[in-house]
């Protein structure tokens, strides 16, 4: 019997999951599964969102029958949450590649296409798993006036998936620094990076962790080996899934649930987007 895993991302119009094909083993089918709202996380208050958002997703997946579940963002929003309200595997992109890493060599980096204004995600990460304490930096490719270019059709983020030299370059440059401040490995710091994980790995000069690769791959192996979470046994699971869903669903209604599609948007200092959408628009990150 096929073994179905739900990957979780962000509500955008993409159907299908960036999972690709080829790290898919026989026996095993990969779903993409949307949050029903888009938020992003500029700041404390929305990276709490995000962790509804995200684990709600999940629960409805878990509810759904999926037998492992991936969160397709390496910040792991909702990772806990998740993992206290069903039995199945749930692996975070970014705690697996932490693990990854950490088994590659003594230390490593992280390094992201977003700017150092989203410097809060990351230390979230590190600061809540132990292996965190091996990461020597957190190198930023983008700035946060670039960040206003998002809505253009051409932007630093298109022209990475896009694999356009000039991006490659600066990522690669990133990387070298990481490796001047002593990485032994590099985790790209965001699943949308995953695209061109390929062409960096090919010209580093260390190993690099694409976090869609070591999140499926671990929950794949999980699932194989009929593992699910410890938990302590006088602890029943918990029974707050349905009201993850009422908060979300109360969060659409206010936030507007006929927004535009946008690939991401992020807040300028007058609180406006910068496509001029609500700022619930979501980061990819």
């Amino acid at each position: 019997m096929t073994k179905r895993i739900a990957y979780v991302e962000l509500k955008t119009s993409q159907q299908t999951s960036p999972v690709p094909e080829h790290l898919i083993a026989p026996g095993y089918a990969v779903d993409l599964v949307q949050t029903e709202i888009r938020v992003t996380p500029v700041d404390a208050a929305d990276l709490l969102l995000s962790d509804v958002a995200y684990g709600e997703a999940a629960m409805r997946a878990a509810r759904n029958g999926y037998d492992g579940v991936l969160i397709g963002g390496v910040p792991d929003y909702g990772l806990a949450a998740v993992r206290a309200t069903t039995d199945i595997p749930v692996v975070g992109s970014g705690e697996a590649s932490l693990l990854a890493a950490a088994a590659l060599g003594e230390k490593f980096s992280i390094v992201t296409i977003w700017p150092e204004t989203m410097d809060f995600v990351y230390d979230r990460l590190l600061r809540d798993n132990p292996i965190g304490r091996q990461c020597i930096s957190v190198r930023y490719v983008s700035t946060h006036a670039e960040q206003s270019t998002l809505a253009e059709d051409d932007n630093f983020l298109t022209q990475m998936k896009a694999g356009r030299e000039h991006m490659i370059e600066r990522i690669l440059a990133e990387i070298e620094l990481a490796v001047q401040d002593g990485a032994k490995s590099v985790i790209l710091g965001c699943n949308c990076m995953s695209p061109v994980a390929e062409i960096l790995a090919a010209r580093s000069s260390v190993p690099i962790v694409d976090p869609t690769t070591a999140g499926y791959r671990q929950l794949e192996t999980m699932i194989a080996l009929g593992l699910r979470p410890a938990r302590d046994p006088r602890m029943s699971l918990s029974e707050r899934a349905d009201l993850f869903a009422e908060m979300v669903q109360a969060a659409d209604l206010s936030l507007g649930a006929g927004q535009e599609d946008c690939p991401v948007c992020v807040l300028h200092d007058d609180g406006t987007a910068s496509c001029d959408l609500p700022a619930s628009v979501p980061a990819e990150v």
